[in-house]
């Protein structure tokens, strides 16, 4: 009967692989851990996206002590917050399904230079929304706006169309000071009545000046 020899293979080093808590942040994605007695100056690995802080339980990881990561967070100090972060450019892909992020309490997106959104449809759905804008350009084919009542409140308007057209049951239109209007005709119908009243009422004509009716009264 033969019986197979088992060889066990010796490591010629001695790989590193310990808990300790994070004492200082440095710059460059390296810490400080103590393991212990001793301190450890290690570099975050790139898997470990969450960032660590000072007091939170981390394990250290390597080959060789000159070649030790932080390669996890076990347990954070301020367990409250945490913070997902990189050195370099990051994408959140999902080429085969969707992405959802969740917040019980406040959703915040802050980008230092700028924020960008391409889509080919936009939905949004709020019961209260406030917008902040020092100047907005809007560049579409067109706008459709339904709501209850709608205020502007502005130190200044102006509208440069090519036409206006307006329906509505009563219009009520109050000018403190000067109203003028310009137009190369001006044709103005009712139904009923149309009252002009003023202190003082010019009406002038270059060429012709006609008033048609059934009946004038004048004085």
């Amino acid at each position: 009967m033969r019986t197979a020899a088992k060889t066990t293979a010796v490591l010629p080093y001695d790989p590193v692989q310990l808990l300790g808590k994070v004492t200082r942040i440095e710059s460059g994605g390296h810490c400080v851990v103590r393991c212990e007695t001793t301190d450890w100056h290690v570099e975050r690995a790139a898997s470990c996206l969450l960032a660590p802080s000072v007091g939170d339980l981390v394990l250290i990881s390597g080959p060789v002590p000159e070649q030790t990561f932080l390669i996890a967070i076990i347990r954070q100090a301020r367990p409250e917050i945490a913070r997902l972060e990189t050195r370099g450019d990051m994408v959140i892909a999902c080429p085969g399904g969707s992405i959802s992020m969740q917040a019980a309490q406040t959703l915040s997106l802050k980008g230092s230079e700028g924020m960008a959104l391409d889509t080919s449809a936009l939905t949004m759905r709020a019961d209260t929304a406030q917008c902040t804008v020092s100047e907005l350009d809007y560049l579409g084919a067109g706008a459709r706006l339904t709501v209850g009542s709608v205020r502007l409140i502005g130190r200044a308007c102006e509208v440069v169309m090519d036409r206006i057209s307006q329906l509505a049951h009563n219009v009520f239109r109050l000018t403190q000071d000067t109203e003028q209007v310009r137009a190369g005709r001006i044709d103005y119908q009712a139904e009923h009545t149309v009252r002009l009243h003023a202190r003082h009422t010019l009406v002038t004509g270059t060429d012709l000046v006609k008033v048609d009716a059934d009946q004038i009264h004048m004085g």
